[in-house]
């Protein structure tokens, strides 16, 4: 993990792997940290291992105020673009769609808050395939409270939704959001993120002994990664299913199998695996 600073402006690019293509996004605000780009890049590293794609997780940050924001993201579009490697970035908070020219990502035929609900509600599904109640944290949007409709759960509407009973909980607000003070509290069968990160190490091993499955948020959101809806559902559903009986739990099954493709094609592996401290 490296991080290369641009000269046109206030940015840079978290890169996990070098020398090969990179997926990524791309945030501007005053003030962007790189440690949470970091957190990003190596979460979106191991979803592409997951998938089984030779690329690199990257995450940006352009630091510039609201009247300089234009100006700064044309002048980071320029340079990365005349960078020696191919990086695709997809725009988020304060990069409009659309603005990234030649290093955006092709856009998807369905939008991917879509895909994205698409894939959280599959990984539900496939951990507990007779779950009736859902609770949600709100990070999703409207677009997974229609998901779950869809397949036939109920969203129970909760003031305090990490400690609601209900047979899924879905959650992605920010990371960390569940720390193993909370998961002690949690009243669900399983937590489905929608969101980077929102379990701590320690979170996923109490859920562990208490018996909540907790799912990997790299699999849980991949959807935006993957493309249509159904081979979200499908894909999604496959990698759930190849790791929710793990005996170490799903979160470790699946960094595993992510880090045995990585080791097919890297020399070293990432050190550190995609969960929150």
């Amino acid at each position: 993990m490296f991080i290369r600073k641009l000269t046109s402006t206030d940015a840079f690019v978290a890169i996990d792997l070098t020398d090969v293509a990179g997926t990524g996004v791309v945030r501007c605000a005053p003030k962007i940290l790189q440690g949470g780009a970091r957190d990003l890049a190596r979460s979106t590293t191991y979803a592409l291992a997951v998938l089984e794609r030779r690329e690199t997780g990257i995450s940006a940050g352009i630091n510039a105020a609201p009247d300089g924001r234009d100006t700064a993201v044309a002048a980071f579009v320029a340079e990365v673009a005349g960078w020696d490697v191919d990086y695709r970035l997809v725009a988020a908070k304060g990069v409009d769609t659309g603005s990234l020219e030649a290093i955006e990502s092709a856009a998807a035929t369905v939008p991917d808050a879509v895909l994205l609900a698409v894939g959280a509600v599959a990984a539900g599904l496939t951990a507990c395939p007779d779950a009736g109640t859902a609770v949600v944290d709100g990070s999703a949007g409207p677009e997974l409270t229609a998901e779950l409709t869809a397949r036939g759960l109920a969203v129970i509407d909760a003031e305090q939704p990490l400690t609601a009973e209900a047979d899924l909980l879905f959650v992605g607000s920010k990371v960390g959001t569940i720390d193993h003070g909370v998961a002690d509290q949690l009243q669900v069968r399983a937590v489905v993120p929608t969101g980077p990160l929102p379990l701590t190490t320690r979170a996923v091993a109490h859920c562990r002994r208490s018996g909540v499955l907790a799912l990997p948020d790299f699999v849980t959101t991949a959807g935006p990664l993957i493309g249509d809806a159904d081979t979200v559902r499908d894909a999604v559903t496959n990698l759930i299913s190849s790791v929710v009986g793990h005996a170490d739990g799903p979160v470790l099954a699946a960094c595993e199998r992510a880090e045995a493709f990585l080791a097919g094609w890297q020399t070293e592996l990432p050190f550190g695996r995609p969960m929150a401290a």
